[in-house]
């Protein structure tokens, strides 16, 4: 089972305001992600640095060697990130997140898809 915990999820998305998670002042500098439209991008080091996966589309089954560690998402765009494979266990993200543990995602997770019109921020299908 992946270590990613759906239940802190959304106590975290409820508790951290959406300043916070988006900007950083320079002296702490996480350097903005820069991102296309369509793409969410994972990082395996916080701050959006390290190694890095570009994901354009669904993923049932998602795998990658690296822990998740900040997750970057073009202005605009929603992803569905699911904790198990084939959309299970998901929460929605409309912002890049420069450091994954905030949102409750502390190794890996199993698919990844655009959020289906409608989606909440948390969907337990």
């Amino acid at each position: 089972m992946k270590k990613f915990a759906i239940a802190l999820a959304s106590a975290a998305l409820a508790a951290v305001p959406a300043a916070s998670m988006q900007s950083q002042p320079p002296s702490q500098s996480a350097r903005q992600p820069q991102t296309e439209r369509g793409t969410v991008i994972f990082y395996d080091q916080t701050n959006y640095n390290g190694r890095s996966n570009e994901i354009d589309s669904a993923t049932r089954i998602f795998h990658w060697d690296y822990n998740i560690r900040s997750i970057a998402i073009h202005p605009g765009d929603r992803w569905q990130i699911c904790a198990r494979r084939r959309f299970d266990g998901c929460i929605v993200l409309d912002r890049s997140v420069p450091d994954a543990t905030m949102v409750g995602i502390t190794a890996s997770i199993g698919s990844v898809r655009p959020a289906p019109e409608g989606a909440a921020r948390q969907d337990n299908q």
